[in-house]
């Protein structure tokens, strides 16, 4: 109970009795008392912050000792007050605000704190704050994460703890209170008290370390250029610090952060990383925007990021111990170190204003990644391979009516998680650009994508900006192109009936709707504006034309003279769209000269079969007589895309009898280019041809069961697992992995003992996925605890049940495993961590497993962000799945049949 003064003051008056009696007094005035404030009711946002206060400026002060349980920080922001309020609301999560405090016209207002759900602070003021600018005061304490490496989070290296920062999109309110929204873009001064033998390095570049007692210092950074708070990055610790000379046209200081020790294995990154710098300034026609550039080499691959000056870098990406540089290991440190630096400009320099919006960061940046990769080195071809791949993907997903449009609608902290869509945010708009690449030219985009960066330069923009920067700079139709394919979720059909008259140049009329697979449950009556580019050939020659197709039916004439031989529907194979051709069109194109059609035309056109054989219009036993000619192909993506016609083959599931003569079809058709390739690379091998080895040694050895190769490279994966220089470092993963297909015990044994030692990280997740592989039920069960234990972190042992899943054989034991402790395991990862592991059901391709999914996931998903829509994508691909397997099966199993009467051999195609 709580006594008023008031009340004290009467009961203090009381005459003792004792006490002589005091003459009378002259009658005082009671002493005068501020009454206790009367605090607002708290009434917290819906979702977004309100625009009536926003910040304009952060001071940041945080005591981080990495083996602490808890930390302790005040964090000064100065407001523009735009409206009268009596609360502020902002964001922290999981955080104890021990006081709150507002400055304002030289006077102090003790605040008091409020929570609310989804991580919202409010600060309530005893009385109302006016408008103009005030100083918001806020003391804390946290928690670093050392489970899930969310927000600001701990992880062991050699005994020792460091500490790392990751708030994309909304987990900077875990580490601080902020207003954790994208809009709010203003500079930053960080200062940090740490150990003093501790490194501490952050987006800006030091000013001043100062001495403190008892072995500390402070730390204290420049401001920062405008920067909104999932941008905000740190790292505190026992980091060896590796100098790697200068980057750019500026030569500003390159150097990688790494865990004590590691420093030598920065090598290959550090001396590409500079070119890589170059090409990005050529592509912006920009210095490098700011004063220094840090790699923090980050425990998990997920963990990249492009924080300004401090861009996060996987360990597996980024650590390479010298005499490992294999070409995957080259290609994902370029491609992903790229793809985060060109972030600096689509994402950094200029931010979207909201999360719907984030496909602007991303869509543009995973554009441009495929093109910087392709100049970094023209061998691996990447501009071809990557927007090809990228495409396909991004066709694929957008294929699915439970995918979402590129600009998402932003209601719940569930959508902004949902909003990073890999197949939409990402793929579909990158191959967006390259279908305005293919219509309008290079140049054009480029210097388009150049005026939206000068336009918006250390501000923010939205969708309407961005199209306004496309009308101006490509003209109108681009932008309504552009509006259209990014506000509609769906993959456009476009068909074409040709018309040849005597005297007359001939006609197409084209047509449109959605493309939907077979089984799909949704509606074909939508439409787009789409840049139709076709060629109309006769022999070699050909003549290109465009239309803008607008309408569900329109005519164009062709650019010939009489009636083509062959007509190509998407020229140069960039458009984002499906093309239907008839019997007849597919015929001729198939029997056009050689040369006629470009590889990516040609990519293109192979597209376009399998999604005829996933509509139902082709069958896939028919399609499948395509694939011998693709296999003796000399171009490499050729093939690749060739032999993806049969992923919808599930062996497994056919009769011994065509399984046997699927296996055999698979030797005779790729055995004779793997054998003459053999798992040894030759000395001056270039990178096509290493990459070509490891796809048809994968398609023979593997798919089928090929005995020479598939003897050879066990003999080699248990030779590399002996002795790491024994075999080429190229080979010796994939060796591995088939030696433990057909692997007993004591190899088994070898590998969790190597997976158990290894300091590498990188090194240690694909060993535990080399678990996965071994096909013995008692060694798959071992596998599998090893995933519910806790021997080794579960992000890495995760990927043991992602091949587990992966294996026909062994599927049902991980879906027993899964549906046991999909619980547990919820409770210790991060929602878009679970959000994989809700969509790798998809791979259940029957009634019972679908069924079975449904059931044991639907009460589960409403508790994980993100957990409805997946689970929706997962059960609509298994019902996809079931049709194409009731459809398809029928007609592969005909054209196996024939392959046993000599029909359809490699030999007579």
């Amino acid at each position: 109970m709580r006594w008023s003064t008031v009340a004290l003051v009467a009961l203090l008056s009381i005459n003792c009795a004792h006490a002589p009696e005091a003459p009378p007094a002259a009658p005082t005035a009671p002493t005068p008392v501020a009454a206790a404030p009367e605090w607002p009711e708290p009434q917290p946002p819906q979702l977004r912050l309100p625009d009536s206060v926003r910040p304009v400026r952060y001071a940041l002060d945080l005591t981080l000792l990495p083996a602490e349980p808890t930390y302790s920080g005040t964090v000064t922001v100065d407001l523009d007050v735009r409206e009268a309020v009596r609360q502020v609301w902002l964001h922290a999560q999981e955080l104890q605000v021990t006081q709150a405090r507002v400055l304002v016209n030289g006077r102090t207002l003790e605040a008091r704190a409020v929570t609310a759900t989804e991580g919202r602070l409010g600060v309530l003021l005893p009385e109302t704050l006016g408008t103009g600018p005030a100083q918001l005061v806020l003391s804390f304490t946290g928690r670093a994460d050392r489970e899930r490496s969310q927000g600001l989070y701990a992880v062991e290296e050699g005994g020792e703890p460091y500490l790392y920062t990751f708030f994309e999109p909304i987990d900077a309110r875990r580490a601080f209170p902020c207003f954790d929204e994208p809009g709010f873009k203003v500079p930053w001064t960080l200062r940090f008290t740490v150990k003093q033998e501790h490194a501490a390095l952050a987006n800006h570049a030091i000013v001043s370390e100062e001495p403190l007692p008892g072995g500390l210092k402070r730390v204290t950074f420049a401001e920062s250029r405008p920067m909104p708070s999932y941008l905000v990055a740190f790292v505190v610790g026992p980091f060896q610090l590796v100098d790697a000379g200068t980057v750019g046209r500026a030569h500003v200081p390159l150097r990688f952060i790494v865990p004590r020790g590691r420093g030598a294995e920065t090598a290959y990154a550090a001396s590409v990383t500079p070119r890589i710098i170059t090409l990005l300034e050529d592509f912006f026609d920009q210095t490098y925007p700011y004063e220094k550039l840090d790699v923090a080499v980050v425990p998990h691959f997920w963990g990249t990021m492009e924080h300004p000056g401090i861009v996060a870098l996987g360990q597996p990406l980024t650590l390479i111990r010298p005499g490992e540089e294999t070409l995957q290991r080259r290609k994902s440190y370029v491609n992903i170190a790229i793809h985060e630096l060109a972030h600096y400009w689509f994402g950094d320099v200029v931010t979207c204003r909201w999360w719907d919006d984030v496909w602007l960061n991303e869509s543009l940046t995973t554009w441009l990644d495929h093109e910087i990769t392709g100049q970094f080195d023209a061998a691996w071809q990447y501009a071809l391979e990557g927007q090809a791949n990228s495409a396909a993907f991004a066709l694929q997903t957008d294929s699915l009516i439970t995918s979402p449009a590129v600009r998402k609608p932003i209601t719940t902290n569930d959508d902004i998680i949902g909003s990073f869509d890999n197949g939409t945010t990402y793929s579909k708009g990158a191959s967006l650009l390259s279908m305005l690449q293919g219509w309008l030219g290079a140049e054009r985009l480029r210097d388009a994508l150049r005026t939206h960066v000068r336009k918006h330069a250390w501000s923010v923009t939205d969708s309407e900006g961005f199209l306004a920067t496309l009308a101006e700079s490509l003209g109108p139709d681009a932008a309504r192109v552009f509006r259209g394919y990014v506000d509609q979720p769906g993959v456009p059909r476009v068909s074409a009936s040709l018309q040849c008259k005597p005297g007359t140049a001939p006609r197409l009329t084209l047509s449109q709707e959605r493309f939907l697979p077979a089984g799909s449950t949704g509606s074909t009556a939508q439409t787009w504006a789409i840049p139709v580019c076709l060629r109309a050939g006769k022999g070699k020659d050909a003549a290109r034309t465009c239309t803008l197709l607008s309408t569900p039916t329109a005519q164009v004439e062709l650019p010939v003279q009489g009636c083509p031989s062959w007509l190509l529907l998407n020229a140069g194979g960039t458009g984002y769209y499906r093309v239907s051709y008839s019997r007849e069109q597919l015929s001729q194109l198939l029997s056009a000269p050689p040369g006629a059609l470009s590889i990516q035309e040609r990519l293109a056109f192979l597209a376009d079969v399998k999604a005829a054989v996933d509509r139902g219009d082709v069958p896939l036993g028919e399609a499948m007589k395509l694939v011998p000619t693709t296999a003796t192909d000399p171009h490499r993506l050729i093939l690749q895309r060739g032999a993806q016609l049969l992923s919808g083959i599930k062996a497994e599931r056919l009769p011994e009898a065509e399984r046997s003569r699927y296996r055999t079809w698979l030797r005779e058709t790729y055995g004779a280019r793997a054998r003459a390739l053999g798992w040894t690379p030759k000395p001056g091998e270039g990178d096509d041809v290493k990459q070509l080895r490891m796809m048809l040694l994968g398609l023979v050895a593997i798919g089928g069961r090929d005995a020479s190769l598939t003897e050879e490279g066990s003999r080699l994966g248990r030779a590399w697992l002996a002795d790491r220089k024994a075999v080429h470092p190229e080979v010796g993963w994939t060796a591995l992995r088939l030696a433990a297909r057909g692997g007993d015990k004591a190899l088994y044994d070898t590998v969790l003992t190597q997976a158990r030692a290894s300091k590498d990280r990188n090194e240690r997740t694909r060993l535990l996925s080399a678990l996965g592989v071994f096909r013995d039920p008692a060694l798959v069960k071992e596998s599998l605890a090893l995933v519910a234990g806790d021997t080794f972190d579960v992000r890495e042992t995760l990927s043991i049940l992602y091949t587990v899943f992966s294996i026909p054989e062994s599927r049902a034991q991980a879906w027993d495993f899964y549906r046991s402790r999909f619980d547990a395991l919820s409770s210790r990862l991060r929602s878009d961590e679970l959000n994989g592991l809700i969509e790798l059901v998809g791979g259940l391709c029957d009634e019972q497993g679908r069924a079975e999914a449904e059931a044991f996931l639907r009460p589960r998903v409403e508790k994980i962000e993100g957990g409805p829509r997946s689970l929706a994508r997962a059960l609509e691909s298994m019902q996809l799945c079931l049709e194409a397997e009731r459809r398809d099966q029928p007609s592969v199993r005909e054209f196996l049949r024939g392959l046993g009467k000599g029909v359809n051999t490699p030999a007579q195609r």
